[in-house]
């Protein structure tokens, strides 16, 4: 009668050993990280923070997973009409069973319904940043860039804002470090606007009306916007390991412009250039300083 046998390789995949992987990512075990918006920005940012070990993600978002995204959001087909606070955490508990994430399925800026019984956003925001390390903004919308950036002020938590140009032909990264950065969102904006600091080249007429759609929405390829997704991600991973010296270097800057073509739309070798945020003599908390 003839034996056989078989040999099988035991795999190693308690949580030190990814982490050995990695070992300037250490500090983010014991981080806490908000992200508002899970777009074609903030999906990969969510997914790769999850990927580099943090602790803990608290997702904010209030819209599902159109299929016709699937030409740029990490999932396709698979994911269509799922809510994306639970398609994303739904990845992570499964891939990355280290952090934990908590999915909110709000959508900040939107019309309230005063008989409703749920928290107000404001209470919603003040919630989520209890005990966060670092709010990162992928929403794109410039009134809730504003309202992010001032509630992370008001409670002494760091703020990320990450988006794209038109046509994703660049994207800004912009950071504020509680007692660290000198100027405001405010100081971006005026920054921004009077060329202090230059925007990144953008497609004109960019934006499409879906069919079936109500709302209009941009062009852009995915490779391109997850590009500025991970220049960001570096970002927030040297602000969470700020302060120790084996953790991920630290960048004395506090924003990014990123360009991938030229003003005329010719591809470029990725470029990025770095500015310090100062307060804006035109900002009206900053401006006296």
């Amino acid at each position: 009668m003839k034996t056989t046998a078989f040999f099988y390789r035991t795999g190693r995949a308690g949580q030190v050993d990814v982490a050995a992987r990695v070992p300037e990512l250490a500090p983010l075990r014991q981080q806490v990280v908000v992200v508002f918006g899970l777009g074609a920005i903030g999906a990969p940012t969510a997914l790769e923070l999850a990927r580099a070990g943090i602790k803990t993600l608290r997702l904010v978002d209030g819209d599902f997973v159109d299929p016709a995204t699937m030409a740029r959001w990490p999932y396709g087909f698979e994911m269509a009409g799922r809510a994306k606070v639970a398609a994303i955490e739904e990845v992570i508990r499964k891939n990355y069973p280290f952090t934990k994430v908590e999915a909110v399925p709000r959508r900040i800026g939107s019309i309230r319904n005063h008989n409703e019984t749920e928290e107000s956003e404001l209470e919603l925001v003040e919630r989520l940043c209890g005990g966060a390390s670092l709010i990162v903004d992928a929403t794109a919308e410039v009134g809730v860039q504003h309202f992010l950036s001032d509630t992370a002020a008001e409670f002494g938590v760091g703020y990320l804002g990450i988006d794209a140009s038109p046509g994703a032909w660049g994207g800004r990264i912009c950071r504020i470090r509680p007692q660290h950065t000198k100027g405001c969102w405010m100081c971006y904006r005026a920054s921004l606007l009077d060329g202090t600091i230059k925007n990144p080249p953008e497609a004109v007429e960019d934006d499409i009306q879906p069919p079936g759609c109500g709302d209009p929405t941009f062009t852009g390829a995915g490779f391109d916007l997850v590009s500025t997704a991970m220049l960001g991600v570096r970002v927030a991973v040297s602000t969470l390991c700020e302060g120790n010296g084996n953790g991920y270097p630290e960048c004395d800057w506090d924003v990014a412009i990123a360009s991938y073509r030229d003003a005329d739309g010719r591809l470029l070798a990725p470029q990025v250039e770095t500015f310090r945020l100062t307060p804006h003599p035109e900002c009206p908390k900053c401006g006296q300083r």
